[in-house]
């Protein structure tokens, strides 16, 4: 049994019918839109349909889908916006590298610079310990036991919005604490 997808000139009367028209109207183009704008097929893809679902929710989609021009003017201002955030989200996570890495000791490495690393590494400690006890849990689960945003805050009872924004100010106290380590 083959099954055939519906040819959208030919769709029956009904939601079906002009939103299969819209789409097959108009993705090419915003597709093109996307990609110009520096996204990937597969995330442009997901954006273009983001675009869509966004649009199909306003009340008066069903009067502006009947003018093309309308239309894909509306989509276009809505494909803009989820291409901002789909970036800004890319360079976040990109930008959202834990402030401190461990590197393996080789030859090539001077002692200077494994101290360097070490006294960082100290640092970085300081900075964490001096933190509150909610942020520190925080960190530890998200960044050390790499657990999403949704199972740290049902762990510790909080919201996952709170537990991304916890994160921001942990991220940016290690990077700006002068923790200074106490001589022993």
């Amino acid at each position: 049994m083959t099954i055939t997808a519906p040819d959208p000139n030919h769709a029956p009367e009904g939601f079906l019918s002009w939103v299969a028209t819209l789409v097959h109207q108009h993705r090419r183009v915003l597709i093109g839109y996307a990609r110009k704008r520096g996204l990937d097929a597969e995330d442009a893809l997901d954006a273009v349909q983001d675009s869509f679902f966004s649009f199909l929710h306003l009340p008066e989609a069903r009067t502006i889908a009947r003018d093309g021009e309308d239309a894909i003017k509306l989509l276009t201002v809505v494909l803009r916006h989820n291409v901002m955030n789909r970036r800004r989200t890319q360079r976040r996570r990109s930008a959202a590298v834990v402030p401190f890495t461990t590197s393996d000791a080789t030859d090539e490495q001077s002692s200077e610079s494994l101290l360097a690393s070490a006294e960082e590494l100290a640092r970085a400690h300081g900075c964490i310990l001096r933190m509150a006890e909610l942020q520190r849990r925080v960190v530890m689960l998200s960044l050390l036991d790499e657990l999403p945003a949704q199972t740290v805050a049902e762990e510790l009872g909080i919201q996952p919005g709170y537990v991304r924004v916890l994160l921001h100010r942990a991220r940016e106290h290690v990077r700006s604490c002068p923790y200074e380590p106490e001589p022993q």
